[in-house]
């Protein structure tokens, strides 16, 4: 059944184009009988005239038609003519109106302009990072693929193996869901220059494909081809940015060599400066080289690939493990395909999301805040719109100036808010800590502004909606009477202001809750008990690799000898090797096993860490042995092994773990371990770990690329520059600074305090406007009930009954909003879920904080309703009616 008003629209169509063929007809029939009467008068008779005319007019039914499609065309002009000058009319009251308020429009204006705001920052990152993470053709097909272990990821973290070069070329050949795989390295290395003083520039090695992957091509020259690989490699391009600085943009470059490293390439052609690796890498590369797959592991981005049109994850995840199954043996670690998105590698991706929800409820707020302003706007012009309809305003005309006024205003703030919105984004990108360096990829693109301009129009059709309906809802004659509303509307005005109230307090008390909550996770991790101590303790990392040794006797050699002199350093208490450096981890990957116990599945997989130390790593980390010795053997043949208490506990809580032996088993030859000492737990990777988990220590041996060296000192870092000489002094040009193990335990809490600094801010401008919205209630309130509260003063109230009054009723709007605010946090706390450390999700202390910081903002937004209420002259409030 069509409803009445698209009737009434039908019947206009229909009335206007009969009017059009009217008209014309009318017109042709005027012209005919004038060119008859002109023929009759020289002499025709009529019928002849008549014919006449006819014939020189021309076919009817063509000319009658080009006249109809005329005079639309003419009435469209005019109806356009017209709504443009009703717009340029509207458009000035609107702003003569809203002029006329500054300050309201000024509050109005900033309300909403933080709520745009707020979400245009939140939203470009989740737009640059979650939404339009990678920057080449069909994004939306690109994956990360790499391996899991098929069980026992007890470590609590997503863990991803890289896969070996000969799983990736399987892959390749064999896995027909993927258009494309790309993968490759990124290193420094240093380059050799005319002067002889080598400077370092960033390599990166691709497949000769993907810069096609990309969607990008050379500027100059060729990109290398599988032939160049096979012929071996040596051939190498240059970026833009460095063709055009080092090589001044000149042809000639092409052909001549260039020094990298050990190794020589020859220039043959540059790659534009568009050309991006894989995010997370924080800076472009100056040369671009092959990545020959059959000789070298894949690097740091790992492997990505282009799935093929109309395959999913779960299709393309199953033939990759059927390829990988018929690759390996029979007996090795089982290990399945991990397919991820490139937003879900982002490792902040929970806190996003959190924040995201967190600024659509500001945003909320705000709409609420604002429709409130309006609201009150709309009542106290209930009698200029009477005044309107009563001199023939219809009420199309009216909410056409009423959408008018609010399409300006949500205009008008959502300019204010992007700009806004973009120096906050600024600040986030400028104030970000080192875990969330992916932060610097946030731009402010057209999908942010999209939405912001879209909440706007929105946000402005509603509000003007709004304030037609309550126009509507009053008489034109009561709103011309004096008192200007009924006492019924009066109270439906009331109950709808105070709903939107009662929502926005909901709306903070939810946030309040979260925020509370995520205050007190992060003052839990500071107060982490690590198990060491961090105060005093510096790292300096040697990378063997890079000196030049080849076997592990010159690798020993010289580790023993910087030891020695590491030690003689007057301002070093003591000193220790490890192969994994405070901060850091390194797992296992096998069937864990304990001698004397039932052994798992065959197709279970364990992460254990391990951590391969000298004896003297306990004392200078400061962690106690709490049974056994240290290593009496350190010889790799000896197989002795420290293990931590927590995993002495779970295994032997009533006995001694000493003289057990365990083994992570890659197959039944995997030798056994024999548990000489139990140290204490100790969280060694981050606050965040968990110290009781397995962590195995084993005797250090010289076959790591690199070493850690441990430092404990009663001074600063400054003491320990002698160290950074001595590696000088040994055949190292560029030694790595001295690191702070202190400033890394930090360095894990400043991505959650940043996130909670973060959802901190949001949840005060939340609590900042419902406050206001509260003492705008409030005080409308009172204006309306002077006349009230004079009689009651009159008839002898006093002034404490009046003000307990007032406040009651705003603490009954900020009980109800509270309340259901924390029904709504109770759902809330899944999505904090997973950024809680040492709180519940149904902590009582955060409920009860959350209400009690409301009531309190509550009754200061109360403070000044209440004073105005107490300082009402009765007889003037009874005279003013």
């Amino acid at each position: 059944m069509i409803r009445t008003g698209i009737k009434r629209v039908f019947r206009l169509a229909l009335h206007r184009r009969d009017r059009w063929e009217r008209e014309v007809e009318d017109e042709i029939k005027l012209h005919l009988a004038l060119r008859a009467e002109q023929l009759v008068a020289m002499g025709a008779s009529p019928d002849d005239a008549y014919q006449e005319a006819v014939r020189k007019f021309g076919p009817l039914v063509e000319s009658r038609a080009r006249l109809i499609d005329a005079a639309r065309h003419r009435e469209q002009r005019m109806q356009r003519t017209e709504y443009l000058s009703d717009l340029r009319q509207d458009i000035g009251f609107a702003l003569r109106s809203l002029g006329r308020q500054r300050s309201w429009t000024a509050v109005a204006l900033l309300t909403f302009a933080l709520g745009i705001g707020a979400t245009t920052a939140v939203f470009s990152v989740v737009s640059a990072l979650l939404l339009h993470f990678m920057p080449y053709p069909n994004a939306n097909r690109i994956v990360y693929v790499s391996q899991e272990p098929t069980e026992g990821n007890t470590t609590g973290i997503s863990v991803s193996i890289t896969p070996v070069s000969q799983i990736v070329r399987e892959w390749m050949r064999n896995a027909h869901s993927f258009e494309a795989f790309e993968t490759g390295q990124l290193v420094k290395k240093r380059l050799k220059t005319v002067s002889g003083d080598p400077s370092e520039v960033g390599v990166a090695s691709i497949f000769p494909t993907f810069v096609n992957f990309t969607g990008q091509h050379v500027v100059r020259g060729r990109m290398f081809t599988q032939n160049d690989i096979v012929d071996g490699g040596r051939v190498v391009l240059l970026s833009e940015t460095m063709w055009r600085t080092r090589f001044a943009a000149s042809d000639s470059v092409f052909g001549k060599v260039v020094t990298l490293g050990d190794s020589t390439y020859q220039i043959i052609g540059v790659l534009p400066s568009t050309v991006q690796l894989p995010p997370y890498v924080p800076k472009s590369p100056d040369f671009w080289i092959p990545f020959d797959i059959r000789t070298e592991n894949l690097g740091v981005w790992g492997l990505i690939g282009r799935l093929r049109p109309g395959v999913d994850i779960p299709q393309a995840q199953r033939e990759l493990d059927s390829v990988y199954a018929r690759s390996t043996s029979t007996g090795t670690i089982p290990f399945r395909a991990r397919i991820t998105t490139p937003s879900q590698r982002v490792n902040f991706r929970d806190s996003l999301v959190m924040l995201t929800g967190a600024v659509a409820l500001v945003l909320l707020v705000a709409c609420a805040n604002v429709a409130h302003l309006l609201l009150a706007r709309s009542a106290s012009r209930q009698r200029e719109l009477a005044i309107r309809a009563a001199l023939g305003a219809g009420r199309g005309r009216l909410l056409r100036q009423l959408l008018t006024e609010s399409m300006l205003l949500t205009g008008a703030g959502a300019l204010l808010g992007i700009a806004i919105g973009w120096a906050g984004l600024k600040a986030l990108i400028a104030l970000r800590p080192g875990s969330l360096n992916s932060l610097e990829l946030a731009r402010l693109d057209g999908t942010t502004l999209a939405l912001a301009v879209g909440v706007a129009v929105a946000s402005g059709v509603l509000f003007g909606i709004l304030g037609v309906l309550q126009a509507a809802r009053s008489s034109t004659n009561d709103s011309l009477k004096a008192s200007a509303l009924s006492s019924s509307h009066s109270r439906r005005e009331r109950r709808f202001r105070a709903g939107l109230v009662v929502s926005e307090m909901a709306l903070s008390a939810t946030l309040i809750v979260g925020a509370v909550m995520l205050v007190r996770s992060v003052v839990n991790l500071q107060r982490t008990d690590l198990g060491f101590t961090p105060h005093g303790l510096y790292a300096v990392t040697l990378p063997l690799a890079d000196y030049g040794f080849e076997t592990p006797a010159a690798r020993a050699s010289f580790v023993a000898e910087f030891m020695r002199r590491a030690r003689a350093v007057p301002s070093v208490a003591s000193a220790s090797l490890t192969g994994v450096q405070p901060g850091s981890r390194w797992f296992s990957v096998g069937r864990f096993q304990v001698e004397g116990e039932p052994p798992g599945p065959e197709n279970k997989t364990d992460l254990i860490d391990i951590n391969s130390i000298q004896s003297a790593f306990f004392a200078t980390m400061r962690i106690p042995m709490k049974e056994g010795t240290l290593f009496t053997d350190t010889l790799p043949e000896a197989r002795q092994v420290i293990v931590n208490a927590g995993f002495a506990r779970k295994h032997w809580p009533a006995g001694s773990a000493v003289g057990h032996r365990i083994r992570v088993a890659h197959s039944d030859k995997t030798p056994w371990y024999t548990i000489v000492g139990v140290a204490g737990e100790a969280s060694t990777s981050g606050p965040m770990a968990e110290s009781s988990a397995p962590l195995l220590y084993t005797a250090y041996d010289n076959g790591h690329n690199s070493a850690v060296v441990l430092v404990r000192t009663n001074a600063d870092a400054r003491a320990l520059s002698p160290l950074l000489d001595i590696a000088r002094t040994m055949g190292v040009r560029r030694p790595r600074p001295v690191e702070s193990v202190e400033e890394t335990m930090h360095g894990f809490l400043a991505g959650p305090r940043f996130i909670m600094l973060l959802l901190t801010a949001l949840t005060l401008l939340a609590v900042a406007l419902a406050a206001i919205g509260l003492y705008g209630v409030m005080s409308h309130r009172v204006a309306q009930d002077t006349r009230e509260i004079g009689i009651r003063v009159a008839l002898g109230a006093s002034g404490s009954r009046i003000g307990r009054t007032v406040i009651a009723r705003g603490l009954a709007l900020t009980a109800a909003g509270t309340v259901l605010g924390l029904g709504g946090a109770r759902w809330a706390t899944k999505v904090v879920e997973s950024q809680l450390h040492g709180v519940s999700p149904l902590d009582p202390v955060s409920f009860v904080v959350g209400a009690l910081v409301l009531i309190a903002i509550s009754l200061v937004a109360c403070l000044v309703p209440m004073r105005r209420a107490l300082a009402v002259d009765p007889m003037t409030a009874i005279r003013s009616d």
